[in-house]
């Protein structure tokens, strides 16, 4: 039996590209995220990925797909996602992580409205929030965006690095 901690990270290409043993080598990560991904897949998969021993801490960073697609509706898909998730794994304290700042135009204040609603929908649905506007803010501006790669979506080796420290002190409290 591991003394680990035991953490599933759902979500898109941002959790499946992450190299979370080595990130996060205190914690036993199971990674189910697909590139590509929106919230409404992620939705319709919680079953399957949830069918496994529960895990004491689920991670939920979903969204950046939806926005790039123009959709800017899909937080309202985490009210109903939410509690369904907290049926199938009652046992585990769920985390929504905010969206990353991206830097492509006109997406800035989407990001900032979406991570609001969101903070707003996990509080009311008894879960907690991870807001990563202010690591990234305080470590990654001016727009040089070191954390993020040239696509200004995807994050580079310092950018998963600061999301990974972040977790760690955040399922510590």
């Amino acid at each position: 039996m591991s003394s680990r901690t035991s953490l599933l990270m759902l979500g898109d290409s941002l959790v499946e590209w992450g190299d979370w043993p080595d990130l996060l080598p205190a914690v036993q990560v199971i990674n189910r995220g697909i590139a590509g991904e929106d919230v409404e897949g992620l939705s319709a998969r919680l079953a399957e990925e949830t069918d496994i021993p529960a895990p004491e801490h689920i991670l939920i960073m979903s969204g950046t797909n939806n926005l790039l697609m123009g959709n800017t509706f899909f937080p309202s898909i985490f009210r109903s996602m939410l509690p369904r998730l907290a049926a199938l794994c009652p046992e585990s304290e769920i985390t929504v992580n905010s969206l990353m700042p991206m830097a492509l135009p006109g997406l800035p204040d989407l990001v900032a409205e979406a991570n609001k609603t969101l903070k707003k929908i996990s509080i009311d649905s008894g879960c907690r929030f991870l807001d990563m506007t202010g690591p990234y803010t305080e470590q990654c501006l001016p727009i040089t965006r070191p954390c993020f790669l040239a696509d200004g979506v995807h994050l580079s080796t310092l950018g998963y690095q600061i999301w990974a420290g972040e977790i760690a002190s955040h399922i510590k409290s």
